[in-house]
């Protein structure tokens, strides 16, 4: 357990004006790939990017980047929502429905007929296994 007695608590924020002054000059559907200064961790650089983007109302979506890089692009301001009519919304609840129920009273027709005989039985539902062969 930690002495919560000794510790020490800190108010003070990083300064985040060289990054809203950075982002401010972007615009959306701008791909932007910033290479990092030494001793700067791509995590860090992009939580303050996200921090100002905050700030300054706009939102960023990373993308996979070279080492001592971040990439990212500017995406829209808010996030895209999908909205269904009330008769949609039924149809699907009523597709789901059948559809479960459809498997709980035929699990044989859910399953392979033959499983191959190298290939283990999968159980979980997590990701499955490498073979070590």
């Amino acid at each position: 357990m930690p002495d919560f007695a000794r510790a020490e608590v800190s108010t003070s924020t990083e300064d985040l004006s060289e990054y809203k002054s950075f982002l401010r000059k972007l615009t959306q559907g701008q791909v932007v790939t910033l290479p990092l200064s030494g001793g700067e961790s791509s995590r860090g650089v992009m939580r303050c990017l996200n921090s100002a983007a905050g700030e300054v109302g706009m939102r960023l979506a990373r993308l996979t980047s070279p080492d001592h890089a971040v990439r990212f692009k500017v995406a829209p301001p808010e996030k895209r929502r999908v909205t269904l009519s009330p008769e949609a919304r039924r149809a699907r609840v009523e597709k789901a429905r059948v559809t479960r129920a459809a498997r709980r009273a035929s699990p044989a027709a859910s399953t392979p007929a033959a499983p191959a005989a190298t290939a283990p039985a999968r159980r979980g539902r997590g990701r499955p296994r490498r073979n070590s062969a």
